[in-house]
């Protein structure tokens, strides 16, 4: 099994989308579709997608953006600045706000409060607040809604990583949310792979990197 760390996988996607010019909305459509085809649809009807403003974020954009337009109820919970927003991001967003008015912004402890209250109807939560190129402790808000998913005891999947957790070493990061599924983005991490109980919690999905980007930096 193919195993990267954090300057790895950033190295494939930089080579991937700037070098062999794969576009990066195209990429994100992808993950999107991979975490949706790993949902049990039949039973799992109701949604609450919580993301950061990177491309981490913008994957879990892309999976609302696919549950809406199939008629599922979808809430979605944006943690970070959108003035910093990728444009995978802003593609996504704008595209989502044509959809549904349940786009809510979390910047405060009143904001998480309102947000424990509405997704206590949800039967998923999906998460990407962080991805691979964390590498600082999460305070403040951040970490509070991660407490608050790990809280819920709902049936959470975390999108290629785990939010919290160091994609190269598997160092906790202050709150790291615990995931019932991970759906891992092309190469497994090698922070999740170290760590027995996420690798069991894992599935590798292929999003259209091209292996020469990977053959490059492994």
């Amino acid at each position: 099994m193919l195993v990267v760390d954090r300057d790895q996988m950033q190295k494939i996607d930089n080579y991937a989308i700037n070098v062999l010019k794969i576009p990066a909305i195209c990429l994100v459509e992808r993950a999107g579709l991979a975490i949706m085809k790993n949902i049990n649809l039949d039973i799992r009807r109701s949604f609450a997608i919580i993301v950061g403003c990177g491309n981490n974020g913008a994957d879990g954009l892309a999976l609302a953006r696919n549950l809406l337009a199939n008629n599922f109820y979808v809430e979605i919970y944006i943690v970070g600045d959108l003035n910093k927003a990728s444009e995978e991001f802003i593609l996504n967003y704008r595209a989502c706000e044509k959809l549904t008015d349940r786009i809510y912004e979390v910047i405060s402890i009143d904001d998480i409060n309102q947000m424990e209250e509405n997704i206590s109807e949800v039967s998923t939560i999906v998460e990407g607040i962080f991805g691979t190129g964390l590498n600082r402790t999460i305070q403040g808000v951040e970490a509070f809604v991660i407490s608050l998913i790990n809280r819920t005891m709902k049936y959470t999947i975390s999108i290629d990583i785990p939010s919290g957790l160091d994609a190269s070493t598997g160092k906790e990061w202050g709150e790291v949310v615990d995931s019932d599924l991970i759906v891992c983005m092309q190469v497994m991490k090698k922070g999740i792979y170290n760590i027995n109980r996420l690798r069991d919690k894992c599935v590798i999905e292929d999003i259209g990197i091209p292996q020469k980007a990977i053959n490059n930096f492994i």
